[in-house]
């Protein structure tokens, strides 16, 4: 028989071990209590819309403080537009925590469309939200009350004036030297007009002689230069109206001429003016070969002799006929015309030679290249170095910078295709070709299997139906600036510019491919390789691709 003692020990043992069984139990029921089991409910404000209008679509999640919580970002309701995406409402209360995300959505053609399902990520759970019907209505136009106005004009960009001013360090210095040119060389010209301008032969002769009395040739000795300024008065004048070949006879040649004219009844010269004129000029001939001075006196006498032999000669000469007055005429006018087109010349050459200096020294200045971009244009240059534009397109939305805005095309897609795959493609290029860019978006149906590498492939043999054979092709994993992982396709090869002339240009290309659950990314960008601009624009155009990524909480 047990000892009462020992009975009362055993029973102490029994409460003992009965007490940390419950407080085991109790830990046990408290932690997995601690690990509340996540839910998520969405909403719709409404399910019938007007164009344009919003639809606020509400998702309410519940989970433990500790989870981590992804909504959706980016265009995934479509065909519904996401406009807005609102800042996440956050609350707490012990261990659980509420997280509430509102969208914007719209949609801006009428008919029946589905909210498609969401996939909210919590911890390693995807959870999905329902589907909504909604019921977009057009809206109805009030033309009776309701003025209707014209569709309002393109508005025009202003121009971009930030690199004039490097044209105008080029521009201004040539066009002032081009017009300093020219200003010197119209006062020139008015200057040898007022000049030459024409004097009849007789006033030439008078005003010869009138110039010779002002020199100094007697007082100083200079009778060689005295009569010959004096006999080639004479000789102009008979060269003008007696004999065409005075200046060029000797004095026997012209006296004799003017005796045949007398005695041909042509001209009735006196007898002793002829006599006269050939005693001045075998008088002259021995001063200017003979170095015999004249008698003192006798060069002023002479002088004024040949003054009287002009006046008698201009009174004998017949009256000039009307075929003469025409020819005098037309003379006159061809020495206008000559002045005129030896102007011209001139000023063509000069302003020739100015730009020739002017290219000349830019070339030593800037270099070759520089000088020919800016004479001849670089429509490549200009691309690479004129203002960009960034641009969203597409759902989920690629942020891309190209040189111009990218124009969206439509994909014809084969009868089995349609209502299931949507296709897109954004694209710009050169003319003439020098650089392309094409931005592919396919939504596929939902859990169809994606295979990069044959979507890969596939663009390489659409790239050789139009015309590029390939060389090289590597690739390699790629990651966006954002984060976004992909991969690059890459390489060279020859394009065909055109087949019936055999134009081919080697050229680059670069693939980069994204793939998102049922979304494929493309961009594709072809390049000339021997233009370094087409180079430097393709490499600026890949540093922006962005690819929006999931919001984390």
């Amino acid at each position: 028989m047990m000892h009462p003692r020992n009975t009362i020990k055993r029973i102490k043992n029994i409460k003992h071990t009965l007490g940390v069984s419950f407080v085991c139990i109790l830990f046990s029921f408290l932690s997995v209590n601690a690990q509340i089991e996540p839910t998520v409910k969405a909403k719709i404000d409404t399910t019938k819309i007007r164009l344009g209008e919003e639809i606020k679509y509400t998702v309410t999640v519940e989970a433990d403080q500790l989870a981590t919580v992804i909504f959706p970002k980016g265009q995934t309701f479509s065909p519904l537009e996401m406009i807005e995406s609102y800042k996440v409402d956050t609350s707490f209360a012990e261990a659980k925590m509420t997280l509430i995300k509102k969208y914007g959505l719209t949609q801006f053609d009428s008919g029946s469309y589905k909210i498609p399902r969401q996939r909210i990520l919590i911890g390693d759970r995807t959870i999905q939200t329902d589907s909504f019907q909604v019921e977009v209505a057009n809206v109805v136009l009030d033309t009776v009350n309701q003025g209707l106005y014209d569709i309002k004009p393109a508005i025009e960009l202003p121009t971009d004036y930030s690199k004039f001013w490097k044209y105008l360090l080029w521009i201004v210095p040539i066009l002032l030297a081009i017009a300093l040119f020219l200003y010197w060389l119209l006062r020139r010209h008015k200057k040898r007009v007022e000049a030459e301008k024409y004097i009849p032969p007789f006033e030439q002769a008078l005003a010869s002689l009138e110039a010779l009395d002002k020199t100094d040739f007697i007082a100083s000795a200079k009778y060689k230069e005295y009569y010959s300024t004096l006999t080639d008065t004479v000789r102009r004048y008979y060269d003008q109206k007696v004999y065409d070949r005075a200046l060029e006879s000797t004095t026997d040649e012209l006296i004799e001429r003017l005796e045949l004219e007398k005695d041909s009844g042509h001209i009735d010269f006196n007898p002793e003016t002829i006599q006269q004129l050939k005693d001045i000029f075998k008088r002259a001939d021995l001063v200017k070969f003979a170095r015999i001075n004249p008698p003192v006196g006798k060069a002023e006498a002479d002088r004024f002799a040949i003054e009287q032999i002009v006046k008698e000669t201009k009174e004998v000469l017949p009256e000039p006929t009307v075929e003469e007055l025409m020819k005098d005429q037309d003379y006159r006018e061809a020495l206008e015309r000559k002045r005129t087109r030896k102007l011209w010349l001139t000023g063509i050459a000069g302003v020739i030679g100015i730009l020739l200096i002017a290219l000349i020294a830019g070339i030593a200045i800037k270099g070759y290249d520089e000088v020919k971009d800016f004479v001849l244009g670089n429509q490549t240059r200009e691309l690479a170095e004129g203002n960009w534009i960034t641009s969203e397109y597409g759902f989920p939305s690629m942020v891309i910078s190209t040189p111009k805005a990218l124009e969206r095309k439509e994909v014809p897609l084969p009868d089995r295709m349609k209502g299931k795959v949507e296709a897109t493609i954004f694209s710009w290029e050169t003319t003439p070709p020098a650089i392309a860019v094409a931005v592919t978006q396919i939504s596929m149906p939902q859990g169809t299997e994606i295979n990069i590498e044959e979507i890969i492939t596939s663009q390489i043999a659409k790239l050789e139906k139009r015309g590029f054979t390939p060389d090289i092709v590597k690739q390699e994993e790629y990651k966006t600036p954002n984060g976004a992982e992909g991969v690059k396709t890459f390489g060279t090869g020859k394009f065909v510019i055109d087949k019936e002339k055999n134009i081919i240009i080697n050229g680059e290309y670069a693939l980069l491919s994204f793939t998102a659950e049922n979304i494929i990314q493309q961009v594709l960008i072809t390049w000339n390789e021997e233009d370094p601009y087409t180079g430097e624009i393709a490499e600026r155009i890949i540093k922006s691709v962005e690819l929006q990524k999931a919001e984390t909480e």
